[in-house]
């Protein structure tokens, strides 16, 4: 149990991480949506826009919308609409308050392991300013990425009150908010490995290994079914690349890169954008031996120093273990890496960076009082300069313009970016540099079919058919352009196909019936 004195400083920490994230976040509170993701998830989903129903609730737990299963995400989203409406800035803050409550929950979680009160601390604000941090809280349509990591964060805690007490209630509601977490986004599958390294450090649970793994086989068994679910999600909704696409040693390739990247932007969090897009045929050689070089150092120090400095091996296996879902082994979308996927997982080199310049500085002042103050200083300048990159690149998020603007700007060839800002010079730009694209095509299609140029634009949206069938905006356009053209059987075919694959799809909706009426009329009249 706490004394008064530790649960103020508790308060008093809680309080100062709280003012030190929303100082450079608040801005996103008077944001908008953008259009990558959050007309799916929000805007121009028909489910989200209704709020809280039981036909709505039923499809969140049935549907593999946006080639995901997260039905908390799904309902969190319609709560949202229910009570705000589609006012941005009420999404955003919701989005803001769960990164402010996951900071203190890591704070308070490290404290009750440790003991370290300014070690915690310095944790905690680490994860919370870290500008890596801002596509998490500062994209809509990535509540899911919060809302899994407070529910797992809250699981995490009650296997601290388990592992101390002893108590079954405890480990149900480990069980139940990993589950919950699972619900919201499946990345937090490897939290059973997570418990295990906990148990080595800083919980020291003597028991058996073999006892550690059998205590945890409930969890494995929600991962296994988790990861069974989200293949079969990402599946229907046509995200995995095939390895006709993407090779296995480009695969492997890219992974080993992305965590010599993903310590890079911990180090220097600079020209960070929203997709980075995946080389698919080729990763150059310095970023690949970057990246084994980490990992060959990260191993290394993690097995000379497990008896005297455990936290490192910890740290840093948190961090190479956690990111393992996402690491493109198993390429799910465009992205070679994504600021996002290091929500959760930085989160361990934070521990070991914190731990480690405390441990530091205390040998190089052969003082441990002066050394851990020397410690929390630096850190603490450390925070300060992360929290003012952290304030620019919330910036970047203001609109679609803005960020997507911002990526090209990071990554001059970023076909993804070019499509968005959807300008006909962007757009066939994009498709020069990736002509299968299907959103470059559909938009650029569409853009050409507001101009009138019916013949142009049939040409991408046939192309974007051909390519990926079952999408019923490219439907719906080529049934505009065939019913601009007077080839209303044939207009009418493409309507139907459309609502086929989506029922409620407006657009087509509203098409499908004025062309029936058109053509009974033609009917009727002599």
């Amino acid at each position: 149990m706490w004394n008064k004195q530790s649960r103020l400083h508790i308060i008093m920490g809680c309080f100062l991480l709280t003012i030190l994230i929303i100082m450079p976040f608040f801005p996103i509170t008077t944001y908008h949506f953008i259009g990558y993701d959050d007309d799916s998830y929000v805007r121009n989903n028909h489910y989200v826009q209704k709020g809280l129903t039981r036909e709505t609730i039923y499809w969140a737990f049935t549907s593999a919308h946006s080639a995901n299963w997260h039905p908390l995400t799904w309902l969190s989203h319609m709560l949202d609409c229910q009570l705000f409406g589609n006012k941005p800035g009420a999404y955003h803050w919701i989005n803001l308050n769960f990164h402010v409550f996951n900071a203190i929950l890591v704070f308070i979680l490290l404290y009750r392991m440790t003991g370290h009160l300014r070690r915690s601390f310095i944790v905690a604000a680490l994860f919370g300013i870290h500008p890596l941090h801002v596509e998490s809280v500062a994209w809509i349509s990535e509540r899911k990425d919060v809302l899994s990591t407070f529910m797992a964060l809250i699981s995490l805690h009650a296997y601290v009150g388990y592992v101390c007490s002893g108590k079954r209630i405890f480990y149900g509601g480990l069980f139940i908010f990993f589950m919950l977490s699972l619900m919201a986004k499946p990345m937090m599958v490897t939290l059973p490995f997570v418990l295990l390294l906990l148990d080595i450090w800083p919980l020291s649970r003597k028991q058996l290994f073999k006892k550690r793994i059998l205590e945890k086989m409930p969890l494995f068994v929600l991962s296994i079914i988790s990861c069974g679910i989200t293949i079969w999600a990402q599946k229907t909704g046509g995200a995995c690349q095939t390895l006709d696409s993407i090779s296995i040693l480009v695969r492997i390739q890219n992974a080993v890169n992305a965590y010599g990247w993903y310590v890079t932007k911990l180090i220097a969090p600079i020209k960070l954008c929203i997709l980075y897009p995946h080389p698919k045929t080729y990763v150059s050689l310095i970023p690949i031996v970057w990246g084994t070089m980490i990992m060959i150092m990260g191993i290394c120090l993690s097995w000379y120093f497990r008896h005297s400095y455990p936290y490192i091996g910890i740290g840093f296996l948190w961090f190479a273990g956690t990111l393992v879902p996402v690491i493109g082994l198993v390429q799910v979308g465009l992205q070679a890496y994504a600021d996002r996927y290091s929500y959760v997982p930085l989160i361990g080199l934070f521990i070991l960076v914190t731990w480690g310049l405390f441990d530091l500085m205390k040998c190089l002042w052969q003082n441990e009082k002066k050394g851990h103050n020397w410690a929390f200083v630096m850190l603490i300048s450390i925070v300060l300069c992360l929290t003012w990159l952290c304030a620019f690149q919330v910036r970047t998020w203001k609109n679609g313009t803005s960020v997507f603007q911002h990526a090209l700007k990071v990554v001059p060839d970023n076909y993804v970016a070019m499509t968005h800002l959807g300008t006909i010079v962007h757009l066939k730009t994009a498709l020069s540099i990736q002509s299968d694209y299907i959103p470059a095509l559909y938009n650029l299609g569409s853009v050409l079919l507001k101009k009138g140029k019916y013949n142009a634009a049939l040409t991408h949206l046939l192309k974007a058919e051909r390519l990926k069938s079952k999408h019923p905006s490219v439907y719906n356009n080529l049934g505009v352009i065939y019913y601009k053209q007077k080839q209303y059987e044939l207009s009418r075919s493409y309507f139907h196909k459309a609502l086929l694959y989506e029922p409620n799809h407006p657009e087509a909706r509203h098409n499908f019936n004025l062309l029936n009426k058109i053509i009974s009329e033609k009917k009727q009249s002599p």
